[in-house]
């Protein structure tokens, strides 16, 4: 009974290690800053990491399979530029449909061609990959010819910068701070993507594909064109975050979203995907999320500078990478 008790433990500290680790930097900022641990705060880091949750969903599909997408920032860029063209200047009183559909649309394809290149041409993802985030960077400045695109739609902006039950007093000062839209798309970001992987015989399949893709082929899983997919789910999430990412800043920029990629890896990793594929949860990609959030949030409030931050994610990355690699080691010896 001791033995099957301790077992129980290890299992629980295991697969529940993850929210322990978000739990203990809750607990750490809450003591070093009164502001931390409030409602409104708690809100500006759900509403921070909404972009991030969304290139999540489609990076961890990715990192199941086995592959990698290098080129997530570089789309956002590409489609924040687009969908901000056409909405502002000549097209300002353009449906807003437009420059939403436009974004996804540039999304799409820059996903399809990865995964063609990757699935069917037998680029490696990293290679690949990485053509697109320089082509895609590229092609966001040539676009714009480096200059940014101001004076938006202000409905379009409000899909980013609104707020849910928000009221105002006579002289225009807050009196009810509300919950910003991003917060839902957050929530929403977390629901679809557990729903993807989790709850589909889709998910399932890339996790057969990212254990053994000798033995999911022999099963009859099309394994090319499941790959090809997950690298159109990551360039979808990233078309949708490019929209949401102009009207956030009120502006096009090819500069938008640059390192959002390492950021959005490190987080997946840390939430315990492997690199190597066919291990990990949406949960935990989630969770990886919010603790990249918190971090950034609790060292803003704390005044420290935001290169120390870098450090510190690059430290993250290493570790959680490390304890991957002695995972995997153990597992074949």
């Amino acid at each position: 009974m001791e033995n099957s008790k301790k077992v129980d433990i290890k299992r629980i500290i295991s697969k529940g290690g993850i929210v322990f680790v978000l739990l203990g930097l809750i607990v750490l900022w809450s003591c070093l800053s009164k502001s931390f641990l409030t409602v409104n705060n708690l809100l500006l880091i759900m509403k921070q990491v909404s972009l991030y949750s969304i290139l999540t969903i489609g990076m961890t599909v990715v990192l199941i399979t086995g592959g990698i997408d290098l080129s997530v920032g570089s789309i956002v860029a590409m489609g924040a530029v687009i969908a901000a063209h056409y909405c502002s200047g000549d097209y300002i009183d353009m449906p807003l449909i437009v420059p939403i559909l436009l974004s996804i649309g540039v999304g799409l394809l820059c996903g399809l061609i990865n995964g063609i290149g990757v699935a069917f041409c037998r680029v490696p993802a990293f290679i690949m990959t990485m053509c697109m985030m320089l082509a895609a960077r590229g092609a966001a400045y040539v676009y714009t010819n480096a200059k940014a695109i101001f004076n938006l739609n202000e409905k379009f902006t409000e899909i980013a910068n609104g707020f849910l039950g928000r009221t105002f007093d006579e002289s225009g000062v807050v009196v009810n701070y509300g919950i910003p839209y991003m917060v839902f798309y957050f929530l929403i970001a977390v629901v679809a993507g557990i729903f993807i992987l989790h709850a589909t015989t889709y998910g399932q399949r890339l996790y057969a594909i990212g254990g053994n893709k000798n033995a999911a082929r022999y099963s009859g899983i099309d394994t090319k064109l499941l790959e090809c997919s997950a690298y159109v789910i990551s360039g979808i999430c990233s078309g949708i975050v490019g929209f949401l990412m102009a009207s956030r800043i009120s502006s096009g920029n090819a500069n938008s979203a640059d390192g959002y990629e390492m950021t959005v890896i490190s987080a997946s990793v840390i939430g315990g995907v492997s690199l190597s594929g066919g291990v990990g949860t949406m949960y935990g990609a989630m969770i990886g999320v919010l603790i990249v959030g918190v971090i950034s949030n609790g060292m803003d409030i704390l005044g420290i500078n935001t290169y120390y931050q870098k450090i510190l994610n690059a430290v993250i990355i290493f570790v959680a990478v490390f304890i991957d690699v002695r995972a995997n080691d153990k597992k074949e010896k």
